[in-house]
């Protein structure tokens, strides 16, 4: 979801704003990941989610982004995909 220059600095004037804001976001994500989770460990990777980060990114203080979190971690997981298949390649 991308906020407008006028919604961050609404969240910036006013930090209960900015708390609903984190509080709301995290629902959204608690919501998509909850659903997930009842997909097959087959599934979620081809989605290019591993459950053990799902599961972690629940955890996560509310203020710590959980989606940003999860877009970290799927790319670091994909680079280690790509550095084994040029193993496999080259190997």
């Amino acid at each position: 979801m991308l906020k407008t220059t006028e919604q961050r600095a609404t969240a910036s004037m006013h930090p209960l704003a900015a708390m609903w804001e984190r509080y709301s976001r995290r629902q959204q994500f608690r919501r998509m990941a909850r659903h997930l989770l009842r997909e097959k460990d087959d599934t979620l990777s081809d989605l290019g989610y591993d459950r053990h980060d799902l599961e972690g990114a629940l955890r996560l203080p509310i203020s710590t982004d959980a989606m940003q979190y999860i877009e970290m971690q799927r790319s670091k997981h994909a680079e280690e995909a790509r550095r084994q298949r040029r193993r496999a390649t080259t190997g």
